[in-house]
């Protein structure tokens, strides 16, 4: 017995293939959500969730599970408490919750996997605003930023207020005059733009297709670098002189401490996932547009994103 564990672990020694080196195939999957449940992080693991067990791409059991609090911090927290079968769902709010001082959490503490999808980054007016573009909005907050704040949710320094942010720059628009507010949930910033309480609002594409099917406000302009077919009508920020394309993407890590050999087996589970026709159809369903991402070209791009925000957040 103890001649066939020495040779057992002179054998994961040499190949590497420790415990923790087996197959997912071998393991329950877990997908955590860093946010509440009907979030686009929870989109996003729902639709990993879905390809794999339609495509039966691994015979492992997957769950989801929520971790809620600071902004994906808790999630991702957790993350590094777990095991390879064990991955969390991420954005741009990795990054910037460090830049901005409420994490201490570096991109590089985790084992990038890869970029799934992105959408844009929209603005919107209720139904009954006098603000008729976004050009026409710029054009007010340059005279008269305090009278029109620009909501956002759920927390300050995400991708709907640094894309504005980017955007309103261009006008030559000081950002210390833009009033930026804040809110908890889309239900809660909806009220406020019928009430009145705020003006416009920067928000994913994707959800403001939501509030704009069920008529409750008007897209007045886009991030994307073209029209989107499904939005045919809504100008692109370029379109109306903002020289900026912003891009809102999501994707997966794994813990920091992953091995070489789990890290490629997720890269090559996710790689199927994103290939397959199933994927296609989650893209469509949630308005997401294709931006896959391998583990190494994901790691370049968060290195790149990463001065990107330093840079927006630098200048003033």
């Amino acid at each position: 017995m103890l001649k066939k564990l020495m040779i057992c672990l002179l054998v994961g020694f040499i190949v590497g293939c420790t415990p923790s080196d087996s197959s997912l195939s071998e393991k329950e999957l877990t997908l955590i959500v860093p946010g509440s449940p009907d979030g686009g992080w929870d989109a996003l693991a729902s639709s990993i969730k879905t390809v794999i067990e339609k495509e039966k791409l691994i015979d492992s059991n997957i769950k989801i599970v929520y971790e809620e609090g600071n902004g994906g911090e808790e999630g991702w927290l957790r993350l590094n408490e777990s095991s390879s079968g064990t991955v969390a769902m991420t954005s741009s709010l990795l990054l910037t919750n460090e830049l901005l001082g409420h994490s201490k959490l570096h991109y590089k503490d985790f084992t990038p996997l890869a970029t799934m999808a992105s959408e844009w980054q929209a603005v919107v007016v209720s139904n009954h605003s006098s603000i008729t573009s976004i050009h026409d909005l710029m054009q007010k907050l340059k005279s008269e930023p305090a009278r029109y704040p620009i909501g956002i949710e759920p927390q300050f320094g995400n991708d709907d207020q640094i894309a504005f942010i980017q955007a309103a720059r261009t006008q030559q628009i000081s950002i210390a005059s833009v009033r930026f507010l804040r809110y908890t949930n889309g239900e809660d910033l909806l009220q406020a733009l019928h009430s009145g309480e705020i003006e416009a609002a920067s928000l994913s594409s994707s959800q403001s297709e939501i509030f704009a099917e069920n008529k409750q406000i008007r897209i007045i302009a886009i991030s994307s670098p073209e029209r989107l077919e499904r939005l045919p009508d809504v100008p692109t920020w370029k379109e109306e002189g903002i020289d900026v394309v912003f891009p809102h993407w999501r994707g997966v890590m794994g813990s920091g401490d992953m091995s070489e050999m789990e890290r490629e087996q997720w890269n090559q589970l996710l790689e199927k996932v994103q290939a397959s026709p199933v994927w296609e159809k989650e893209l469509e369903k949630n308005n997401w547009t294709a931006f896959y991402r391998n583990s190494e070209e994901t790691a370049a791009l968060l290195e790149n994103e990463y001065r990107k925000y330093h840079s927006i957040m630098q200048h003033k």
